[in-house]
């Protein structure tokens, strides 16, 4: 049974890694996606894999950072396909800089991706879900770097933190919970992503850096994205109709594992 057949929403992000993931995870369950990011090709290649999964993908290249074109990417979504019942806000940005190296314009341009833009699409998607009476599931994706931190990327540390907090905000807005809008953060690890490729290459030996990042992890492996996406379709799904506010980690066991052994 496809527990997302017929849900329509929108990813943002959505052109690769777990963005693309999860347009092909929902698309593969029978859900409608709108994918939005500002890589056109990116896109081009996310609806290309989706073709034929199953639900309808349309690609809507737009930046999450500018608030009239996050309004209209949910319009898009119910224009499109008649609803709005689910957003995921997957697009991130990192600045690898140590704290005291961290300029404002690196703060900016951090937050406004990470944590401004996923606050309008929460907030103009549950305007949406509240009108039309549907209920609906926002999935926010925070990291492992929501509880806990990492010297070389303090800005991004502290927007996964406000993404945390941002999505038990809305969890517990009753006007918002007692119609069915439910709203979870999902904390990966690293996984095999542009992003991660980005932070190993400023490292000083980036195949020692790889190489160190595996061995942290008790499976001795960063996380595929379409792993992460499992998760994410979960809490889109009717499946996940009780849960509301969980900060679910999926990280191979790294938060779990304050010393390894062999």
């Amino acid at each position: 049974m496809n527990s997302c057949a017929g849900k329509s929403g929108l990813v943002t992000g959505a052109s690769g890694g777990l963005g693309r993931a999860t347009v092909l995870a929902l698309a593969a369950d029978g859900a409608n996606v709108v994918a939005l990011s500002r890589n056109a090709e990116g896109l081009r290649e996310t609806a290309d894999l989706a073709a034929g999964m199953g639900g309808s993908v349309i690609t809507l290249v737009a930046d999450v950072t500018d608030e009239s074109a996050v309004i209209d990417a949910i319009k898009a979504v119910e224009s499109h396909f008649g609803t709005v019942d689910y957003v995921v806000n997957n697009a991130g940005k990192q600045v690898e800089k140590l704290f005291l190296e961290t300029t404002n314009a690196d703060w900016e341009a951090v937050d406004a991706t990470n944590v401004r833009g996923p606050f309008w699409v929460c907030k103009y998607a549950a305007e949406a879900m509240l009108r039309l009476g549907r209920g609906g599931s926002i999935v926010n994706i925070a990291s492992v770097l929501s509880t806990s931190a990492d010297p070389m990327l303090t800005a991004y540390t502290t927007s996964k933190h406000a993404v945390l907090g941002l999505t038990r905000s809305i969890a517990v807005t009753r006007t918002l919970a007692r119609e069915g809008i439910r709203a979870n953060a999902v904390l990966p690890g690293d996984m095999d992503t542009v992003m991660v490729q980005k932070y190993l290459e400023a490292q000083q030996d980036p195949g020692e850096a790889r190489r160190q990042m595996a061995a942290s992890y008790p499976v001795e492996r960063i996380a595929d994205p379409a792993e992460v996406a499992a998760v994410v379709r979960f809490l889109v799904s009717d499946d996940a109709s009780f849960v509301n506010g969980a900060s679910i980690v999926v990280d191979g066991g790294l938060g779990a594992a304050l010393y390894t052994s062999a």
